[in-house]
């Protein structure tokens, strides 16, 4: 028995790691620092296809993106979507997008400057502008709105990595009543 639960405990490891690549990955993203307290949160979703710790959507690998701009008296609220998305460069792991951690460039542009044509541009990090905070523009009024602070990711946990969690600890429950079972058997045998 102790030699099946090994295999299983093998084949668990393997999927864990083969599953760091294999399926996209979906981050959180948050920027503050624009006038009167305005900030930018979204999404984007990646699969490092060519497996270089990178997401590079001018490889395709960008999947899903969403930005909004909560709005301040400058440039008022936006919200943009994959259909508005220009590009992203994000090194997989790193706590910030735009610092460009491999000393390429790194960072994120949606809107008319580097995608479809629409009434709001939103840029960050050293891509679009060579800059390390971002900006947002109102391209119908011209006006701007900058921030300096770099742009936070985090990654969201997949449903994936939840079940091979689950897999595991149901595992080492088994393990631990097998255990259990074979110290009971052994203190029948001493009595």
């Amino acid at each position: 028995m102790n030699k099946h639960l090994g295999y299983v405990f093998g084949l668990l490891f393997m999927l864990t790691a083969s599953q760091a690549h294999a399926i996209p990955i979906t981050f959180n993203f948050t920027q503050g620092g624009y006038t009167g307290g305005a900030s930018v949160f979204g999404s984007f979703t990646g699969d490092d296809l060519d497996m270089n710790g990178q997401i590079n959507s001018f490889a395709g690998e960008t999947l899903a993106y969403t930005m909004t701009f909560t709005g301040n008296a400058i440039v008022g609220s936006f919200t943009h979507t994959f259909s508005d998305f220009g590009g992203l460069v994000y090194d997989i792991g790193t706590p910030f997008l735009g610092d460009g951690s491999t000393l390429a460039i790194e960072g994120v542009a949606s809107g008319p400057t580097f995608g479809p044509p629409g009434p709001f541009t939103y840029e960050s990090g050293l891509g679009p502008q060579g800059m390390l905070g971002g900006i947002v523009m109102d391209n119908t009024t011209g006006a701007t709105d900058s921030s300096a602070q770099l742009v936070v990711v985090s990654q969201i946990p997949e449903p994936t990595t939840f079940a091979l969690m689950g897999l595991g600890l149901a595992a080492l429950g088994l393990r631990r009543k097998h255990i259990t079972r074979e110290m009971r058997e052994k203190r029948g045998v001493e009595s």
